[in-house]
């Protein structure tokens, strides 16, 4: 008796849990992982290609200069003030940090572009991204919504820039 009552208990607890959305930070659900030890900012130079939800979404590069390029098919709409995506420019460009080790960041990785929209006069808006994969192959991910729902943009290397 004693013990169908722990197992009946058991399974209520892990069916509750998994159905609530309370396992979402603890359970990997696409390309979350550890950030690869040692990742510097020039392992991450060059042109990326995005994805948002299978579908192809914005392509990035990054420069040595800290400073980036994106197209106008980036999926968030924010940093194009929500213009649709015919009236975005073609190309917007911005800056990028990588955190340090050590650093108390929220993400691995900023995007900073201007928001025109919420301040002409150098108003900004920061879209976090976290790394994965490997030193040689790492993989750019943002959550793009709910981290329970497991929905990212993630971009991926498109060719390695020369050192």
């Amino acid at each position: 008796m004693f013990r169908t009552l722990v197992v009946t208990c058991a399974l209520t607890v892990l069916a509750a849990v998994t159905t609530t959305g309370c396992m979402g930070r603890y359970v990997s659900c696409g390309p979350e992982g550890e950030t690869p030890a040692g990742l510097t900012a020039s392992d991450l130079l060059g042109a990326w290609h995005g994805d948002w939800h299978d579908h192809p979404a914005g392509d990035l590069t990054l420069r040595a200069d800290n400073s980036f390029t994106a197209t106008r098919d980036w999926p968030d709409p924010e940093p194009f003030g929500g213009l649709p995506q015919e009236e975005r420019p073609a190309l917007t460009t911005g800056s990028w940090d990588l955190a340090t080790p050590g650093d108390q960041a929220d993400a691995d990785l900023d995007l900073t572009f201007p928001d025109p929209h919420v301040d002409p006069d150098g108003g900004k808006y920061t879209v976090p991204y976290y790394v994965s994969g490997t030193r040689a192959e790492p993989v750019l991910y943002t959550y793009t919504d709910d981290p329970d729902l497991c929905e990212f943009h993630t971009l991926k290397r498109l060719k390695r820039p020369k050192r």
